[in-house]
Protein backbone atom coordinates (compact mmCIF):
# COMPACT_ATOMS: atom_id res chain seq x y z
CA UNK A 1 0.00 0.00 0.00
CA UNK A 2 1.23 3.71 -0.71
CA UNK A 3 0.33 6.89 1.11
CA UNK A 4 -0.44 9.49 -0.89
CA UNK A 5 1.17 12.87 0.67
CA UNK A 6 -1.18 16.38 0.16
CA UNK A 7 0.98 19.34 -0.77
CA UNK A 8 2.00 20.65 2.27
CA UNK A 9 3.00 17.76 4.55
CA UNK A 10 6.07 16.12 4.93
CA UNK A 11 7.14 13.08 7.12
CA UNK A 12 7.83 14.13 10.77
CA UNK A 13 9.33 13.17 14.21
CA UNK A 14 7.53 14.58 16.75
CA UNK A 15 9.62 15.02 20.49
CA UNK A 16 8.60 15.70 24.01
CA UNK A 17 11.04 15.87 26.34
CA UNK A 18 9.68 14.68 29.51
CA UNK A 19 10.51 16.66 33.41
CA UNK A 20 9.75 12.73 34.21
CA UNK A 21 7.65 9.76 34.12
CA UNK A 22 4.51 9.49 31.98
CA UNK A 23 1.33 7.34 32.72
CA UNK A 24 -1.13 6.06 30.30
CA UNK A 25 -3.58 2.94 30.74
CA UNK A 26 -2.81 0.87 27.79
CA UNK A 27 0.30 -0.64 26.52
CA UNK A 28 1.08 1.42 23.95
CA UNK A 29 1.71 4.79 24.26
CA UNK A 30 -0.60 8.03 23.53
CA UNK A 31 -1.86 8.54 19.90
CA UNK A 32 -0.42 11.65 17.93
CA UNK A 33 -3.89 11.99 16.10
CA UNK A 34 -5.66 11.85 19.87
CA UNK A 35 -3.44 14.69 21.14
CA UNK A 36 -4.15 16.95 18.23
CA UNK A 37 -7.72 16.17 18.22
CA UNK A 38 -8.19 16.39 21.82
CA UNK A 39 -6.63 20.35 21.78
CA UNK A 40 -8.89 21.18 18.91
CA UNK A 41 -11.59 19.99 20.97
CA UNK A 42 -10.72 22.17 23.76
CA UNK A 43 -10.16 25.33 21.79
CA UNK A 44 -13.71 24.47 20.43
CA UNK A 45 -14.99 24.36 23.67
CA UNK A 46 -13.35 27.66 25.00
CA UNK A 47 -14.97 29.72 22.02
CA UNK A 48 -18.21 28.48 23.01
CA UNK A 49 -17.68 29.51 26.81
CA UNK A 50 -16.92 32.65 25.36
CA UNK A 51 -19.40 32.97 22.95
CA UNK A 52 -21.78 31.82 25.52
CA UNK A 53 -23.13 29.39 23.21
CA UNK A 54 -23.42 24.98 23.65
CA UNK A 55 -21.07 22.63 22.51
CA UNK A 56 -21.86 19.04 21.59
CA UNK A 57 -20.21 16.80 24.24
CA UNK A 58 -19.17 12.97 22.67
CA UNK A 59 -22.32 10.26 23.36
CA UNK A 60 -22.05 6.94 22.59
CA UNK A 61 -25.19 7.12 21.55
CA UNK A 62 -24.04 9.19 18.50
CA UNK A 63 -21.38 8.90 15.73
CA UNK A 64 -18.68 11.47 16.43
CA UNK A 65 -17.84 14.21 14.38
CA UNK A 66 -13.96 13.50 12.60
CA UNK A 67 -11.87 16.83 13.19
CA UNK A 68 -9.98 17.90 10.61
CA UNK A 69 -6.34 17.50 11.84
CA UNK A 70 -3.20 18.78 10.12
CA UNK A 71 -2.12 14.98 9.10
CA UNK A 72 -2.50 12.88 5.78
CA UNK A 73 -4.73 10.63 5.81
CA UNK A 74 -3.95 6.39 5.38
CA UNK A 75 -7.10 4.72 3.50
CA UNK A 76 -6.60 1.50 5.57
CA UNK A 77 -9.44 -0.73 4.32
CA UNK A 78 -11.47 1.95 2.59
CA UNK A 79 -14.66 3.52 3.72
CA UNK A 80 -14.84 3.59 7.71
CA UNK A 81 -11.12 2.14 8.02
CA UNK A 82 -9.24 4.54 6.98
CA UNK A 83 -6.91 6.32 9.80
CA UNK A 84 -4.77 9.17 10.46
CA UNK A 85 -0.51 8.67 8.94
CA UNK A 86 0.54 9.29 12.83
CA UNK A 87 2.14 6.77 15.53
CA UNK A 88 1.43 6.40 19.16
CA UNK A 89 3.98 7.31 21.17
CA UNK A 90 7.57 5.37 21.58
CA UNK A 91 9.80 6.09 24.54
CA UNK A 92 13.27 7.12 24.36
CA UNK A 93 15.86 6.73 26.80
CA UNK A 94 13.93 4.29 28.60
CA UNK A 95 14.72 3.88 32.36
CA UNK A 96 14.27 0.19 33.18
CA UNK A 97 11.11 -0.69 34.78
CA UNK A 98 8.79 -1.49 36.36
CA UNK A 99 8.38 2.03 38.02
CA UNK A 100 4.48 2.07 40.17
CA UNK A 101 3.37 4.70 42.28
CA UNK A 102 0.12 4.00 44.40
CA UNK A 103 -2.78 6.95 44.90
CA UNK A 104 -5.59 6.83 47.29
CA UNK A 105 -8.71 8.24 47.41
CA UNK A 106 -11.52 8.66 50.68
CA UNK A 107 -15.15 10.48 50.28
CA UNK A 108 -15.36 13.73 51.67
CA UNK A 109 -18.07 13.42 54.35
CA UNK A 110 -18.52 17.12 54.60
CA UNK A 111 -18.53 17.81 51.13
CA UNK A 112 -21.13 14.90 50.46
CA UNK A 113 -23.60 16.56 53.17
CA UNK A 114 -23.52 19.69 51.31
CA UNK A 115 -24.50 18.39 47.60
CA UNK A 116 -27.46 16.13 49.02
CA UNK A 117 -30.71 16.32 50.62
CA UNK A 118 -30.89 13.26 52.75
CA UNK A 119 -27.28 10.96 53.65
CA UNK A 120 -26.81 8.61 56.31
CA UNK A 121 -25.27 9.43 59.83
CA UNK A 122 -21.66 7.97 57.61
CA UNK A 123 -21.01 6.78 53.87
CA UNK A 124 -19.16 3.29 53.97
CA UNK A 125 -15.39 4.11 53.41
CA UNK A 126 -15.78 0.21 53.18
CA UNK A 127 -17.69 -0.41 50.28
CA UNK A 128 -19.93 0.89 47.68
CA UNK A 129 -19.36 3.63 44.99
CA UNK A 130 -17.73 6.12 47.57
CA UNK A 131 -15.48 3.26 49.17
CA UNK A 132 -11.76 4.49 49.91
CA UNK A 133 -9.27 3.35 47.10
CA UNK A 134 -5.61 2.63 46.80
CA UNK A 135 -4.68 1.69 43.30
CA UNK A 136 -1.35 1.23 41.48
CA UNK A 137 -0.10 3.81 38.92
CA UNK A 138 2.15 2.53 36.45
CA UNK A 139 4.76 4.91 35.17
CA UNK A 140 6.97 5.20 31.69
CA UNK A 141 10.20 6.95 32.86
CA UNK A 142 11.77 8.25 30.18
CA UNK A 143 13.91 11.26 28.73
CA UNK A 144 11.71 11.61 25.50
CA UNK A 145 8.50 10.46 24.01
CA UNK A 146 8.77 10.05 20.46
CA UNK A 147 6.11 9.78 17.30
CA UNK A 148 6.21 9.50 13.46
CA UNK A 149 3.74 11.14 11.30
CA UNK A 150 3.02 12.36 7.98
CA UNK A 151 1.91 15.91 8.26
CA UNK A 152 2.15 19.86 8.19
CA UNK A 153 4.78 20.89 10.46
CA UNK A 154 3.83 24.16 11.50
CA UNK A 155 0.51 23.43 12.07
CA UNK A 156 1.20 20.70 13.63
CA UNK A 157 3.52 22.38 15.98
CA UNK A 158 1.24 25.20 17.02
CA UNK A 159 -1.29 22.50 18.09
CA UNK A 160 1.38 21.28 20.43
CA UNK A 161 2.71 23.99 21.97
CA UNK A 162 0.31 25.26 24.45
CA UNK A 163 0.24 20.81 25.74
CA UNK A 164 1.78 21.24 28.97
CA UNK A 165 1.20 17.78 30.20
CA UNK A 166 0.29 13.86 28.98
CA UNK A 167 -1.13 11.00 30.16
CA UNK A 168 -2.96 10.20 33.43
CA UNK A 169 -2.54 12.11 36.96
CA UNK A 170 -1.62 15.33 35.14
CA UNK A 171 -2.17 17.38 38.29
CA UNK A 172 0.13 15.29 40.16
CA UNK A 173 2.94 15.76 37.88
CA UNK A 174 2.85 12.88 35.75
CA UNK A 175 3.44 13.64 32.19
CA UNK A 176 4.76 17.09 32.13
CA UNK A 177 6.48 18.24 28.70
CA UNK A 178 9.48 20.44 29.05
CA UNK A 179 9.51 21.27 25.42
CA UNK A 180 8.14 20.05 22.40
CA UNK A 181 10.33 19.21 18.74
CA UNK A 182 8.70 19.02 15.56
CA UNK A 183 11.24 17.71 12.65
CA UNK A 184 11.18 17.35 9.11
CA UNK A 185 12.13 14.24 7.52
CA UNK A 186 12.10 14.94 3.90
CA UNK A 187 13.32 11.75 2.71
CA UNK A 188 11.38 9.29 4.10
CA UNK A 189 9.52 6.64 3.92
CA UNK A 190 5.64 8.20 4.26
CA UNK A 191 4.07 4.58 4.56
CA UNK A 192 7.09 3.73 7.42
CA UNK A 193 6.49 6.87 9.16
CA UNK A 194 2.39 6.67 8.78
CA UNK A 195 2.80 3.19 10.75
CA UNK A 196 5.58 2.25 12.37
CA UNK A 197 8.05 2.67 15.31
CA UNK A 198 11.81 3.80 14.88
CA UNK A 199 12.68 0.13 15.54
CA UNK A 200 10.46 -1.30 12.84
CA UNK A 201 7.63 -2.50 14.98
CA UNK A 202 3.79 -1.56 14.48
CA UNK A 203 3.31 1.80 16.07
CA UNK A 204 -0.15 1.93 16.23
CA UNK A 205 -3.45 0.28 15.84
CA UNK A 206 -3.64 -0.90 11.62
CA UNK A 207 -6.49 -2.39 9.73
CA UNK A 208 -5.05 -6.02 8.32
CA UNK A 209 -5.13 -4.41 4.80
CA UNK A 210 -2.04 -1.43 5.68
CA UNK A 211 0.08 -4.77 6.41
CA UNK A 212 -0.66 -7.07 3.18
CA UNK A 213 2.54 -5.65 1.61
CA UNK A 214 4.57 -6.31 5.20
CA UNK A 215 4.37 -9.18 6.48
CA UNK A 216 7.88 -8.72 8.17
CA UNK A 217 6.51 -5.82 10.80
CA UNK A 218 6.26 -7.04 14.25
CA UNK A 219 2.80 -6.27 15.90
CA UNK A 220 1.50 -7.23 19.16
CA UNK A 221 -1.62 -9.47 17.61
CA UNK A 222 -5.05 -8.44 16.82
CA UNK A 223 -7.67 -7.77 18.62
CA UNK A 224 -10.48 -4.79 18.81
CA UNK A 225 -9.38 -1.12 19.07
CA UNK A 226 -10.40 2.11 18.00
CA UNK A 227 -8.67 3.40 14.58
CA UNK A 228 -8.98 7.19 15.05
CA UNK A 229 -10.05 9.26 17.89
CA UNK A 230 -12.27 8.88 19.67
CA UNK A 231 -10.15 5.70 20.05
CA UNK A 232 -12.90 4.50 22.87
CA UNK A 233 -15.98 5.37 21.56
CA UNK A 234 -17.65 1.99 20.13
CA UNK A 235 -18.10 3.06 16.55
CA UNK A 236 -14.05 4.02 16.00
CA UNK A 237 -13.68 -0.03 17.00
CA UNK A 238 -12.53 -2.05 14.48
CA UNK A 239 -10.60 -5.54 14.34
CA UNK A 240 -7.00 -4.49 13.84
CA UNK A 241 -3.21 -5.12 14.18
CA UNK A 242 -1.87 -3.40 17.39
CA UNK A 243 0.92 -1.70 18.36
CA UNK A 244 3.85 -3.18 20.15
Amino acid sequence: MTLHVPEGMVALVIRARLAAGVAHGVPWGISLDGLLASEIRENTKAAAREAGTDYEPYSSDTVPEDLELPLARCPGGGSELWHWAATFAFPEDEVPGPHVQYWSARPDQQALGQISTELPALVSERQGRYRSRVMPLPLTVCRHLVWRAVGNPAAVAELLEPIAAIGKKRSAGHGHVLSWEVAEQPDADPWEFAHLHPGGSLGRTAPPSCLQDHDHVRTGGEGQMGLRPPYMHPVRRSQVFLPV
